[in-house]
């Protein structure tokens, strides 16, 4: 098969080694990873680049390195089958599957986590502070149109709310055995402690990501979208999101 990735760069590395092995013929497109602190923009840029790539080869799908992602892949259309793990976001994909996910951080679902990949677009872009990627949220675009629909403390009440401080006394951090290169563990580690929580080491699994290349996409670990259909969310743990 012929295939189309457009993928989050969180999964760089592991990407391209799971490519290179694959036995299908996968083009590979890397959107940054910071790029959905802002999910509205990030939709638009996600739209624009599958219209344009579907332009581009006769390519039989379209794999979606996401998750619903903040609601970044809500709305999400193609005109060939675009299929996209049944996550919320990228940890349960590091972690090899939504029930590993459920396992490790069910108790904590919201705990504080990261992977090399997560690191080294983040931290080591000296953009991530580890709670808000480095950004004033009084500097967003969403907050400033809250104080214009609501006002000022208005605006605060609803953002808080929607944006409640992560407190538990340890941080995740996902080990991907045989990348592990640039220190990643060791200054999360050190940034946890500062911040007085300690690191709970996960071992990864890359198993689900190269489901996600090789395939077979299983109805219950994948959502495949067909021609003219939309990623719609349910906002539930099993399904995610269906097709409409």
């Amino acid at each position: 098969m012929r295939l189309r990735l457009l993928c989050c760069d969180v999964f760089l590395r592991c990407a391209c080694y799971l490519v290179s092995q694959s036995k299908h013929i996968v083009d590979v497109e890397f959107v940054p990873m910071l790029a959905h602190t802002k999910p509205d923009e990030l939709r638009a840029i996600l739209q624009e680049r599958i219209d344009a790539g579907v332009q581009v080869r006769n390519y039989d799908a379209l794999l979606l390195g996401y998750g619903l992602c903040g609601n970044t892949t809500a709305g999400l259309t193609c005109d060939i089958p675009m299929i996209i793990p049944r996550v919320h976001d990228c940890c349960a994909v590091f972690l090899g599957s939504a029930d590993n996910f459920a396992r490790e951080m069910g108790d904590a679902p919201s705990m504080r986590w990261c992977s090399c990949g997560y690191y080294e677009r983040g931290h080591l872009d000296d953009k991530y502070d580890g709670d808000d990627f480095g950004t004033d949220y009084k500097l967003r675009p969403e907050y400033l149109k809250m104080i214009e629909d609501y006002g000022e403390d208005n605006a605060d009440y609803i953002w808080e709310t929607l944006h409640p401080k992560i407190e538990t006394e340890e941080a995740a951090y996902i080990q991907i055995d045989g990348f592990e290169f640039s220190g990643s563990s060791a200054g999360f580690a050190k940034n946890v402690e500062a911040s007085g929580a300690a690191v709970k080491p996960i071992k990864g699994d890359l198993s689900y990501l190269k489901r996600l290349i090789d395939g077979p996409w299983d109805t219950a670990a994948f959502l495949t979208v067909p021609p003219g259909k939309k990623i719609t969310p349910v906002y539930d743990m099993e399904n995610v999101y269906t097709a409409r």
